[in-house]
């Protein structure tokens, strides 16, 4: 699955940065306009009593990104952002506060956007992030809740995976489908979940 998650990744953050680049006229957006997308007063959360509260998430990972980039000697740049910045930033962009702050811009990274709602693009970017965060930390991804091989979750999120290249470019979409390692795997296992009739030869013992 890991080639199809990369290419969403790379293709959405790609696509999400062409647009705010227009958007800000500013090239270097991570880092000029910071005041207006990552620590705007209307990006707020409500905790779990139901108080409003100020969302700092994309502070906090601009932050973290600009902190490993200068660990390792580097100079802070916005390309270097881009590429230490998680797939979960990006798809921070589509939910609801940062959509209103930055006018549904976000929205544009997808030439073939989809007649779903905002809330539905969110929680279907979501469930790819989900999948890439339990194949790096070697959870299970392919078994119900008894422990039984169970294949109709990861072959759902590789449906969501290929529509959402779809939603970015259709090329991408078919560029994905080339390089999709899961089919041949998932075939090879069904096939093998197939039930098999056993037959044995028994031959009468010599007295």
């Amino acid at each position: 699955m890991h080639p199809l998650i990369s290419l969403l990744e790379v293709g959405l953050r790609n696509a999400i940065d062409r647009e705010i680049c227009k958007h800000y006229n500013d090239n270097e957006w991570l880092i000029n306009q910071r005041h207006d997308f990552a620590n705007h007063i209307d990006l707020t959360y409500k905790d779990y009593q139901g108080n409003v509260q100020s969302d700092t998430f994309f502070m906090d990972k601009l932050q973290k990104a600009e902190g490993k980039i200068k660990f390792g000697g580097g100079n802070v740049t916005h390309v270097k952002l881009i590429a230490e910045l998680t797939f979960g930033f990006w798809v921070k962009f589509f939910d609801n506060c940062p959509i209103k702050v930055l006018k549904g811009v976000p929205l544009q990274s997808f030439k073939n956007r989809p007649s779903i709602k905002l809330k539905d693009v969110h929680s279907h970017l979501n469930k790819v992030v989900t999948l890439r965060n339990r194949i790096s930390h070697n959870e299970p991804i392919c078994f119900n809740k008894q422990g039984g091989l169970c294949l109709t979750t990861i072959k759902a999120y590789e449906d969501d995976i290929i529509s959402a290249l779809g939603w970015i470019d259709s090329d991408l979409k078919d560029w994905g489908e080339g390089i999709n390692g899961f089919p041949p795997i998932y075939d090879s296992i069904v096939t093998l979940q197939k039930p098999t009739i056993y037959t044995m030869k028994i031959e009468a013992l010599a007295p």
